[in-house]
């Protein structure tokens, strides 16, 4: 007797969100049974953040299938012709940044949030999970069979699309997010510090005052200088993430066709390429990022947030906004321009449209980004970190059943076009 798992758009919806969960179900074990610490937790969130990922975008970007000189040459497309299909998603984390904080404002007002907890929610609001779920979830919908597009072909789709939407979206989470992070409240150890940088001050000016007033002058310019220096770094280092940097390397070596050539055969896909040796190394370290992610993930759930700390007005509104409403609003925003033909405009081509829709919708539906509990922890107070650890911990126990019933919706907008 053969038992097979339930069938249909909704069946593979299902299986698809159950695959990503047993993964993360892993890290839960492990973390519990002490095989991942929180030092060996910091260390594979380090090899996927700075690695893996990076790696696994670099590559999509770049690659074409290797099927011998009878390969279709419309299965590797030139980088300019990607970029042409792909342009929307320059532009989408703008709006669905916006979306995410008016709907945001919507929650502090109707739960009567306290002070400390407005920069959480809007940005726990505006910033959602758009690396290590979604590149889980677009690998087993593609292997699902939801379309009739290859696997492998609607896979590397989804993947591009994501990596093109990660040119922009990271500036503003790591910019926005920190600024609204930071706005909270401070905690008392960064109270203690400003008390320690005032007597300091006050000390120095002290001094300044019975020192010569051309030599302040300098001083005072020079310690400008270097404080811009400082704010300078700070911003490049917030935009200039390893994903970033990896997306945009990838689109300039992708731009001129001759360079792609050392590293991806182009000519006749027989995978002979100069430098395809090192190319192959970094698509199967780029391999490794959902199994990590996926790990890290289950590790953070294991532990358990403090339930009696938390504001739960506003933990259980910003979850529905998160997961129910923005989603919706989406999937609205979408189907309108799909009608009024500006999908249509923006990609002729009705399989990649339906790409286009899954990749543009799903980014809306994860819980909110694990980056912002980094963010916390180097910005903001303790009860922001407390805050988001709720917010994600029921968020992803509603994923299961809303993720599946999303991923239902968004095929079911792409299949009607």
């Amino acid at each position: 007797m053969h038992l097979a798992f339930p069938g249909g758009v909704f069946g593979s919806s299902a299986f698809a969100v159950l695959q990503a969960a047993s993964m993360a179900f892993i890290g839960i074990t492990f973390a519990r049974t002490g095989v991942i610490d929180t030092v060996t937790k910091k260390v594979l969130s380090t090899i996927s953040m700075k690695i893996a990922i990076p790696c696994l975008l670099f590559s999509n970007l770049l690659k074409c299938p290797q099927g011998g000189p009878q390969q279709d040459p419309a299965l590797c497309p030139a980088f300019a012709s990607i970029l042409r299909t792909t342009f929307p998603f320059l532009l989408f984390p703008f709006i669905w940044v916006l979306l995410g904080l008016a709907i945001g404002c919507l929650v502090v007002r109707l739960t009567s949030a306290p002070a400390r907890l407005r920069g959480v929610i809007l940005s726990s609001c505006a910033f959602g999970n758009s690396t290590g779920l979604p590149i889980v979830l677009f690998s087993v919908i593609s292997s699902s069979r939801m379309s009739r597009m290859n696997p492998l072909l609607q896979e590397r789709q989804y993947l591009i699309m994501l990596a093109v939407y990660q040119m922009t979206y990271p500036v503003l989470q790591w910019g926005l997010g920190r600024a609204l992070l930071s706005g909270s409240a401070p905690s008392a150890k960064a109270q203690e510090h400003d008390n320690e940088n005032s007597d300091l001050e006050n000390r120095l000016y002290e001094e300044m005052d019975s020192s010569d007033p051309n030599e302040q002058a300098r001083d005072g310019t020079k310690g400008g200088r270097w404080r811009c220096r400082d704010k300078v770094k700070d911003v490049a280092g917030a935009i200039f993430t390893p994903p970033v940097i990896a997306t945009v390397a990838a689109a300039i070596l992708g731009a001129v066709p001759e360079v792609r050539g050392f590293l991806v055969d182009v000519n006749d896909y027989d995978d002979d390429a100069v430098l395809g040796w090192a190319f192959n190394a970094i698509e199967l370290f780029g391999k490794a990022a959902v199994p990590l992610n996926m790990m890290v993930l289950g590790a953070g759930l294991s532990q358990m947030p403090n339930f009696v700390s938390i504001h739960w007005p506003s933990t259980v509104a910003v979850s529905v906004a998160k997961l129910v409403i923005i989603p919706g609003v989406t999937c609205s925003f979408v189907a309108a321009m799909r009608d009024a033909g500006i999908l249509a405009w923006m990609q002729p081509d009705k399989e990649l449209q339906r790409s286009l829709i899954m990749v543009a919708c799903l980014v809306t539906a994860t819980p909110t980004a694990n980056n912002l509990v980094v963010m916390a922890e180097l910005w903001g107070e303790s009860a922001a970190r407390e805050a988001l650890a709720g917010m994600i911990f029921l968020m992803y126990c509603m994923v299961p059943f809303l993720l599946t019933a999303w991923i239902t919706v968004f095929n079911h907008l792409g299949s009607v076009i």
